[in-house]
């Protein structure tokens, strides 16, 4: 199966501008932009030697699947984006978005399987769930049994959790199952900032950040049992509720075939069953619209 929007050999070609806007801003088929014997292979158009097409698909001056964004991003969508719409953006927003696309994209598949991940040292911190598959996080030794840490005002000292957003480097990758085999699906960003104030995140508008304001973890292990608890339902789940009421979180859709034409930071996908990913690829899911999906943490 191929994994990456971004494919650094002989099939990653775009055709000419004219052809991709007759195609429309949506692509259905994105193997009918493969030119590998056109003169301008891979999008090569700045002539550095160096292609320019991060995202299969794209062409400069364009508006492709993922600078088009519509619906309200999924549920958990909050207050701070009341009246607000999502939508097209223009060239000059849509180039810089497609590299920082890119980049988390190049950046995370160096973990394709979650054997791979866990390898590495990513911990599971949410098991599989319907519309998201995992979320693991690298740890770096911290735990939430540390006695410095406290559940009501939550920081992760040694992780990359913390105030600062990185577009090239999502604080979880997330996988289609709990095996060892299970493929990357996608991943999110998580970011400290105020309960009234997203994080600024990527270029444009589209990327509506949400939060989850209490998780009851197993502190040992650092596994969400479920989300909005009573302390008593919590505890007996083994956990603790951990406020989380000023960390946001977007998901990005950008690894194929986990790809969500309608809107690239939707937080959830169709596809992701529960009881697991789907194999057809002809399934009536990948048409579905993101917008209504539900899950259960």
């Amino acid at each position: 199966m191929v994994l990456l929007l971004l494919i650094p050999m002989p099939l990653a070609g775009c055709l000419s501008a004219e052809d991709a806007i007759e195609e429309g801003r949506y692509i259905d088929d994105e193997s009918e932009l493969i030119d590998t014997e056109g003169p301008d292979f891979c999008g090569d158009f700045d002539g550095d030697g160096k292609p320019d097409c991060p995202l299969s698909g794209y062409v400069p001056e364009t508006n492709p699947w993922w600078c088009n964004s519509t619906g309200i991003g999924g549920h958990h969508v909050d207050v701070a984006y009341e009246g607000m719409t999502k939508g097209e953006l223009g060239p000059e927003l849509c180039e810089p978005l497609t590299y920082e696309l890119k980049d988390a994209i190049e950046w995370a598949m160096q973990w394709p399987t979650l054997g791979d991940a866990e390898d590495a040292g990513y911990t599971m911190s949410v098991g599989y769930t319907k519309g998201m598959g995992t979320h693991h996080v690298m740890l770096n030794g911290f735990s939430m049994e540390d006695p410095g840490f406290d559940a009501q005002d939550p920081r992760f000292p040694g992780t990359r959790v913390d105030d600062l957003f990185e577009h090239d480097k999502p604080e979880f990758l997330m996988y289609g199952g709990e095996e060892r085999d299970s493929e990357l699906v996608g991943f999110a960003w998580f970011v400290y900032a105020p309960a009234d104030s997203p994080p600024e995140g990527f270029t444009g508008d589209n990327d509506w950040w949400h939060r989850h304001d209490s998780l009851c973890f197993r502190t040992s292990e650092f596994l969400v049992m479920g989300e909005n608890l009573d302390e008593e339902t919590c505890d007996d789940r083994g956990g603790v509720n951990v406020n989380l009421g000023e960390y946001w979180m977007v998901h990005a859709w950008i690894v194929r075939p986990w790809l969500a034409y309608d809107d690239v930071f939707t937080n959830h996908h169709p596809c992701l069953h529960e009881e697991g990913p789907e194999q057809d690829p002809d399934a009536e899911c990948w048409g579905e619209s993101t917008e209504h999906v539900g899950h259960d943490i």
